[in-house]
């Protein structure tokens, strides 16, 4: 089989490579997610006493356009407590830029069902904050540790630890999971529309061992072929007793005053098959054909009626043709080219 030099102009209409490409953009929301998460981060720790405030060491907050700073607390509480926290975030002059006011707990406790016992915990100790600073610089948190309460309510002076850690740029993870997702489809959709895409379809199925569609083709892209089949045969439930012979398949074109253009006799190795008991095998074939110019072609297929494998012969039941007229394809492929002028001639 013969291919299109890459450098003809009909190479180039009949192969389309961009779409390929293409997997990149969803590809892209998922980059910014991974650099988000080999940025360092900045550690802190701050033990906290009950309504004494501690500040922290200083740390930078950046402010740009990419993503935003994140500060995450987390309060490192014993067992069966509570506590209520006050968190300002000051700047390089001490001024308050931001404060909340947040509440933690944690709670543990045994459980007994049926002979058998365990331990269980739930907490609620950790706060994320994304902000976005009034300018980049130097800050510090400071915290006050205002109530810390057993499960009975009373007070605590048991020391807590708070983790903070500071990310510079944090990003909406879920949002650009959901954003690659989308772009994968539509991807997929770009990528079908121009792969899967032709000018017109024929098909055709008849029980028999040939077939044959006439139809206006040519011109830019490709004319390709499909021929599939099933065997059968009447003892169905019997599968093949040996080695299948290869199907011969007569693949031929011909101009519109039934002059031959292209024939090509191909050998196809059956495909085996079997459900609830029953076994059949089926052939399939996919042939490029290349017309210059758009005219009336008649392309025929014909298959072996039947195959032996040493005892009863498999039967076709039936054969199916489909053209595909104007198709493109990623990579060039074999094609056979037809030489309309000898049908003219």
């Amino acid at each position: 089989m013969a291919i299109a030099s890459p450098d003809t102009p009909r190479h180039r209409r009949e192969v389309v490579r961009w779409p390929r490409w293409c997997w990149l953009v969803p590809l892209l929301p998922l980059l910014v997610l991974a650099l988000s998460a080999v940025v360092p981060s900045r550690r802190l720790a701050i033990l906290l006493r009950p309504e004494q405030p501690a500040i922290s060491e200083p740390f930078r907050l950046e402010g740009g356009p990419l993503g935003s700073p994140q500060i995450s607390l987390r309060a490192e509480l014993p067992a069966n407590s509570a506590l209520e926290l006050e968190a300002e975030l000051l700047d390089s002059q001490g001024a308050v830029v931001l404060a909340l006011t947040k509440q933690a707990w944690r709670e543990r406790g045994t459980w007994s069902e049926g002979g058998e016992s365990g331990t269980w915990e739930e907490r609620d100790d950790q706060a994320d904050l994304a902000l976005r600073p009034p300018r980049s610089g130097s800050y510090r948190l400071r915290l006050t540790l205002e109530e810390l309460l057993d499960s009975a309510g009373q007070p605590l002076q048991t020391p807590i630890l708070m983790q903070v850690e500071v990310r510079q740029h944090s990003v909406d993870a879920p949002l650009l999971w959901f954003t690659a997702a989308v772009g994968l489809v539509m991807v997929r959709i770009l990528q079908t529309s121009v792969y899967a895409n032709w000018r017109q379809r024929r098909v055709l199925r008849l029980e028999d061992s040939r077939v044959a569609i006439r139809l206006w083709a040519g011109g830019d892209g490709l004319l390709r072929a499909v021929v599939r089949a099933r065997y059968e045969r009447p003892s169905s439930d019997r599968p093949p007793t040996g080695a299948l012979p290869p199907v011969r398949l007569e693949l031929s074109v011909a101009g519109p005053r039934g002059q031959r253009l292209r024939k090509e006799v191909l050998k196809l190795a059956p495909a085996r098959h079997s459900s609830d008991g029953d076994h059949w095998l089926t052939v399939a074939q996919t042939v490029h054909l290349r017309l210059p110019e758009r005219e009336s072609v008649r392309v025929r297929a014909a298959l072996s009626e039947q195959l032996a494998d040493g005892g009863e012969p498999w039967a076709i039941e039936w054969i199916e043709l489909v053209l595909e007229d104007g198709v493109v394809t990623p990579e060039p492929v074999a094609a056979l080219p037809l030489d309309l002028d000898r049908d003219r001639a």
